[in-house]
């Protein structure tokens, strides 16, 4: 598909800085939003003026509610875009949402035309404590085992997004090829014997492919 506009809305702060690569693969599609009002309206009037069908992908935090404005102290209370707004501004838009729980976003909001959502990524140490302080499961991982996770599904939403742009795959295949690259990406993890916490890091890859969802309206 030939979409009318591209755009990468990165909400960029010291925890999301590992996201910068979108920025080097993608600079005329990349957009960093900061809490702002300025930047804040600038982004929304971009969005608003999106012809059908265009392309948005978010990168940053999120959750079931929306997804945030960056924060320096890891206080992601104040949305960007809540479900209600998502659903006006990616009213008929392809949407790649590289977010936490947006999965379960994507079940509050329905006028997207197809749309791709994951699960708990847990990208930071903040995040490992925050993970092990309220589930009996304790992950054990080094900020080295975080670099390397997040390095991984970063490789693989790049290489897709260069894919659906190229015209090589179309949006809808996106899913079954994220499956498919996180898989390699899992196996090459776990080959490499010099990473001592292989196991641990294939781990949240595998949790990273398995909640993630493709939804579609058409």
């Amino acid at each position: 598909m030939m979409y009318h506009k591209v755009l990468i809305l990165h909400s960029l702060d010291e925890s999301t800085k590992f996201l910068k690569p979108f920025e080097d693969h993608f600079p005329d599609y990349y957009i960093s939003v900061d809490d702002s009002d300025n930047s804040v309206q600038s982004v929304k009037t971009i969005l608003s003026d999106l012809d059908e069908t265009s392309f948005v992908i978010y990168i940053g935090h999120g959750s079931s509610e929306g997804l945030f404005l960056p924060n320096e102290n890891f206080e992601y209370a104040n949305l960007f875009l809540d479900a209600k707004w998502s659903n006006i501004y990616f009213e008929n838009h392809d949407i790649l949402l590289l977010s936490c729980r947006s999965n379960e976003l994507l079940e509050r909001i329905y006028k997207y035309n197809s749309a791709i959502g994951f699960g708990n990524i847990i990208s930071s140490a903040h995040e490992i404590k925050q993970h092990n302080e309220r589930n009996e499961i304790k992950k054990t991982l080094s900020n080295t085992d975080i670099d390397i996770f997040n390095a991984a599904y970063v490789k693989v939403s790049i290489s897709i997004i260069k894919m659906i742009l190229n015209n090589t795959i179309n949006f809808s295949q996106a899913y079954k090829y994220y499956y498919y690259l996180i898989n390699k990406e899992i196996n090459n993890i776990l080959m490499n014997k010099k990473i001592n916490n292989r196991i641990e890091i294939a781990r949240l890859l595998f949790e990273f492919r398995n909640e993630m969802v493709y939804k579609s309206n058409h």
